[in-house]
């Protein structure tokens, strides 16, 4: 099976979960999960593709509109996903750029830590601007908040000592595999 198959098959499940999900309950995450899809539009690489598709298929459709949040600990181990995500995209993008190894280390992690608190900026501002408490800032005061960043940080520490230990592994992975042009 080929990326471009995998990814087709993956936005079909997203697809008809999306549609399932509308006779389960009406919400307004519908529209933000549709709005999420038009980042595909830019997306050339099908195995970038699927990746997308996979993230917001887990954080958007079966965490915010399927109600998978309030499952214990899915918030945490999605934020754990998006710093492994981010350092991988910093790694690719900042490579050829900087070509001292302890610097590039470095940058992919501040890159994977700023995107971490702009998103928990987004969440804090969907309370003050909408009363959406997505941070459980009435609940938890500013622990959710933390706890998110710190998975997501040690999420990109971890990735970053796979990357040092074992760079063929990612570069083979992100720059060696063309899509199948079928």
């Amino acid at each position: 099976m080929n990326m471009k198959n995998i990814y087709k098959t993956l936005f079909m499940i997203y697809i008809i979960t999306l549609i399932m999900s509308l006779f389960y309950q009406f919400h307004f995450s519908f529209f933000i999960s549709l709005a999420l899809l038009v980042p595909l539009f830019f997306i050339q690489s099908y195995l970038y593709r699927s990746e997308y598709i996979v993230y917001i298929y887990l954080t958007q459709v079966l965490g915010t509109t399927c109600g998978f949040y309030n499952l214990p600990y899915y918030d945490k181990v999605m934020h754990f996903l998006s710093g492994a995500l981010f350092v991988i995209i910093a790694y690719i993008l900042l490579q050829p750029m900087i070509t001292q190894k302890s610097l590039l280390y470095i940058m992919i992690n501040c890159v994977e830590t700023a995107i971490a608190f702009l998103w928990e900026v987004f969440e804090y501002s969907g309370l003050i601007l909408f009363n959406y408490d997505a941070s459980r800032h009435y609940t938890t005061g500013v622990h959710d908040t933390m706890q998110d960043m710190i998975f997501s940080f040690l999420a990109g520490l971890l990735i970053t000592f796979i990357i040092y230990k074992f760079p063929s592994y990612i570069e083979s992975l992100y720059k060696s595999q063309p899509d199948n042009p079928d």
